[in-house]
């Protein structure tokens, strides 16, 4: 901002300028009187009488633009003057607005910069009121990055901008409800018959053969328990309030999102122990080709930590004609890569590319993949792919779904979200399932 001195300095510039311009006119006048080269004379008191007259032009306008700029700086101050006046509060926030008066209009007058606690106080106001009560920690940050990043003549107080769009990570996870028979029960345990022995015939026999007892099947029980999993996240009532988003919808998706796919984790390698039991964590049956309950066949690979086109066909003729109707692959997604690119003994690859165009559906020999990111990588002796039909083969129980209490009482000033669901899975049908294990 200009001094009055510096103004002062320049008046009298412009009046010696005019005084000058006086002179050489009166020179030239009194030359017209004398003998010599009038017009010569005339002519330089005329040259020199503009040339200080273009200067004095000059000069006067720069300083019309320094006004200019003293009236828009004054004008900008006295509106944060204004902002500075109009703290509300107890005494504290009197004291400190009458502080801050005092040393805006010192500024003002003198060109003295305001203190910086001063400055921080300022700032604090402005953003309380322009970040909609988030976190303390993100305020400060903000506090810090416009202190850091401005001037003293009020551009601290410009805001950043947020978008209404919030950037998200995508979860891979098991969709195994998609593929599975989804049973409710109002109890806490669903039961169900297992009839998988078989009569015993006595064989061919004449009219008057004797004819003796015969075997009687057994039936089996299998109980599902619900198992519970909870969370319980919160939040402040101020955040709450004063967010610029729906905070309470947002908690509940995210606990949500991450109960579901720690549920379906549970589907694939649950070992039942408070949470339902996953297909891959039954034993293998002792021998292949032969049923054995509570147990799943392992089809082997063939070769050590890989898949091969023989395994996968191998696994795939494995379950039997009446549940290949709905059938499914399931494997990693990481893992597909390598049975995509199979190759025979000539380099030709396995998998017919065409399978890979047709429709919206991944596709291997003839049956859909899907992709279940808690099953084991590719490693030896692991069991990284499952074929069969789920839908028969796999159960869900469902006892209650989620269900969240808002507790504003235990923790004070926190809201607690105690978020509950109960649910059970098992194996239902062990010969429609088969799991493909790699070789060791």
């Amino acid at each position: 901002m200009p001094e009055v001195s510096e103004l002062k300095e320049l008046s009298e510039k412009m009046d010696t300028v005019l005084s000058s311009a006086t002179e050489a006119q009166k020179m030239a006048e009194e030359a017209q009187t004398k003998a010599g080269d009038v017009d010569t004379i005339v002519k330089d008191a005329i040259s020199k009488a503009a040339e200080e007259s273009a200067k004095a032009a000059e000069e006067a306008q720069e300083l019309k633009l320094k006004m200019d700029a003293v009236e828009k700086t004054a004008e900008h101050l006295e509106k944060m003057y204004a902002r500075i006046g109009g703290a509300e509060g107890g005494n504290e926030a009197k004291e400190f607005s009458a502080k801050a008066g005092e040393q805006m209009a010192r500024y003002l007058r003198k060109g003295i910069a305001v203190d910086d606690d001063v400055v921080k106080g300022v700032i604090e106001l402005q953003v309380k009121d322009g970040l909609f009560g988030v976190e303390d920690y993100i305020r400060d940050n903000e506090i810090k990055t416009l202190i850091a990043g401005n001037n003293p003549q009020g551009g601290y107080f410009i805001r950043p901008e947020r978008s209404a769009t919030m950037i998200q990570r995508i979860f891979e996870t098991s969709p195994v409800r998609s593929i599975a028979d989804i049973q409710t029960t109002s109890s806490d345990v669903l039961e169900f018959l297992i009839d998988d022995n078989e009569a015993t015939s006595g064989g061919w026999v004449g009219e008057t053969s004797s004819r003796g007892e015969t075997a009687t099947p057994d039936i089996g029980l299998l109980t599902i328990p619900a198992h519970e999993q909870f969370a319980q996240p919160k939040a402040t009532q101020k955040m709450l309030d004063d967010a610029g988003f729906d905070i309470e919808s947002w908690l509940s998706r995210k606990v949500t999102d991450k109960m579901t796919r720690f549920e379906n984790t549970a589907f694939v390698v649950g070992d039942g122990s408070q949470k339902p039991r996953g297909f891959l964590s039954l034993p293998a049956w002792a021998v292949n080709g032969t049923y054995e309950r509570n147990a799943i066949e392992q089809i082997p690979s063939g070769l050590a930590g890989e898949f091969t086109g023989d395994g996968v066909k191998a696994l795939q003729n494995a379950v039997i004609e009446n549940y290949q109707a709905g059938a499914i692959f399931g494997i990693k997604r990481a893992s597909w890569e390598q049975i995509i690119t199979l190759k025979d003994g000539i380099g030709q690859y396995l998998l017919d590319p065409r399978s890979l165009k047709t429709g919206d559906d991944l596709t291997l020999l003839g049956k859909r993949v899907i992709f279940m990111d808690d099953i084991p990588d590719i490693a030896n002796d692991s069991l990284s792919m499952v074929y069969g039909n789920f839908s028969m083969g796999y159960t869900i129980v469902d006892r209650i779904g989620f269900r969240v209490i808002r507790d504003e009482f235990t923790a004070k000033p926190f809201i607690l979200f105690y978020t509950t669901k109960r649910v059970g899975a098992d194996v239902t049908n062990y010969e429609s399932i088969k799991i493909q294990k790699l070789a060791a």
